[in-house]
């Protein structure tokens, strides 16, 4: 499959700590072979419209790396990549961002 990520995602991706940033970049990249992995889930926003979110997160609850990936699988050959959001905000405002560049 083939990786798309939005401009604002890609913004976000720069705004993100380097050392994180990695391991995101990691996980998108991932995407490629496996796009539902297990720590993928479905979201419905607020108007409806269902994407996959991806957790990344490390056991250690401190930890930078607790954000939230949102994506979508186009016709099986596209994984487009909507954001990239720390999990602070919540999942209301994850869904908020996400649903205006869907």
């Amino acid at each position: 499959m083939k990786i798309v990520v939005d401009p604002e995602a890609r913004k976000e991706l720069r705004e993100t700590d380097r050392i994180v940033r990695k391991e995101i970049g990691k996980a998108i990249e991932n995407l490629k072979e496996n796009p539902l992995p297990e720590n993928s889930y479905v979201i419905q926003l607020l108007d409806g419209t269902e994407v996959q979110c991806l957790k990344l997160q490390e056991e250690n609850r401190n930890s930078e790396l607790n954000h939230r990936v949102t994506y979508d699988i186009e016709e099986n050959e596209i994984v487009r990549i909507y954001g990239v959001f720390p999990r602070k905000p919540g999942y209301t405002e994850i869904k908020k961002q996400t649903r205006k560049r869907v």
